[in-house]
């Protein structure tokens, strides 16, 4: 039974990114907890989209985290696909099982009735929109339309 709540959207980040013991969000210990993980992988020689069940997985009981162990997202990776020659993966998400009822159970996830409990993840927060900055030149007229120059109106 895990002692993680697996129904909330979380941020992922990866080993290679940040330590597994110390959140990369607000510093706090992460524990370490088994979950199930749905990964879409390609290689040279097969592509799909498979579930496992991974060890590895620290989350962050403060904060919306994360931290998947790449080592064994590696191995699961490689276990679900033939061929591991340029292989690339990606983590669609985390599964919560414990979200499928009861008289569904006994049906195969992902089939119909019973769709995959997937907890899609959090856009990273890394990746924020830029904003452009508009410079005025020294002549440039103000955009408030007084007819002036930016500088000596609204550019004080």
């Amino acid at each position: 039974m895990n002692n993680i709540d697996l129904s909330i959207p979380r941020r992922s980040y990866f080993s290679d990114e940040c330590q597994l013991t110390i959140c990369p969000e607000c510093g706090s210990g992460l524990i370490e907890e088994s979950c199930a993980i749905l990964i879409a992988a390609i290689s040279d020689s097969d592509e799909g989209e498979f579930m496992t069940n991974l060890s590895g997985s620290h989350f962050c009981n403060k904060c919306p985290v994360v931290v998947f162990d790449r080592i064994k997202v590696d191995q699961g990776a490689r276990l679900g696909i033939r061929g591991d020659k340029n292989l690339r993966y990606s983590v669609s998400g985390i599964l919560d099982l414990d979200s499928i009822p009861e008289n569904k159970r006994h049906l195969v996830i992902g089939s119909e009735g019973n769709p995959i409990p997937l907890v899609h993840f959090l856009p990273d927060k890394k990746n924020k929109t830029a904003v452009a900055t508009v410079k005025y030149g020294r002549n440039t007229p103000c955009t408030c339309g007084s007819g002036k120059k930016y500088k000596k109106c609204c550019g004080k």
